[in-house]
């Protein structure tokens, strides 16, 4: 029975001490660990992960989640245009005129330079100048960069695949921590 006893409490202390390694690695980095912020080591990131939330938290889940309702909003503004717009006599591309825009986009969100911003970051559509002003921008064409049907196929899989990425399972089957 002695022998059972010591290794029950060795594997404890193991488990102590491994807690004890993540939460001094915790330390390390969290900024609210230091009274002054030279003490604090300096943290490196891949390129692809710099500006990203960590794999598998819920700051992803959520990041995940605003980028299917901004693309959503995308699809809503390209529908706005094909509905509301003329053909492009150059290229037979629907066009619409922000100010025209404006006014229809405006009862369906108040986001619409921000969803028109993301829209070109995309290549879904194109205007004009770098930003869009009401008033002194009215008659500037926001131009689809492709048939519309073309365009909600590209959303659409793109909103998916970001469904089947904040549906899935994070790789280990513990809770997803809070960041």
């Amino acid at each position: 029975m002695a022998a059972n006893q010591d290794s029950s409490v060795s594997s404890r202390i193991t488990l102590f001490n491994q807690h004890a390694e993540q939460h001094k690695n915790w330390m390390m980095i969290n900024p609210f660990a230091h009274y002054n912020v030279s003490d604090m080591p300096k943290r490196s990131f891949p390129q692809e992960e710099y500006g990203r939330a960590p794999a598998g938290s819920l700051s992803e889940q959520r990041s995940l989640q605003a980028s299917v309702r901004a693309l959503e909003e995308i699809l809503q503004l390209c529908d706005t245009i094909q509905k509301s717009g003329q053909d492009d006599p150059k290229d037979g591309l629907r066009t619409l005129a922000f100010g025209p825009l404006f006014e229809l986009y405006n009862d369906i969100s108040d986001k619409l330079l921000a969803t028109l911003l993301g829209a070109r970051k995309y290549g879904f559509v194109d205007f004009s100048g770098e930003t869009l002003f009401q008033g002194r921008d009215e008659s500037v064409p926001v131009r689809l960069l492709r048939p519309f049907e073309h365009l909600k196929t590209e959303i659409l899989a793109k909103v998916a695949d970001l469904r089947c990425d904040f549906t899935e399972k994070p790789e280990d089957s513990t809770v997803l921590r809070e960041d």
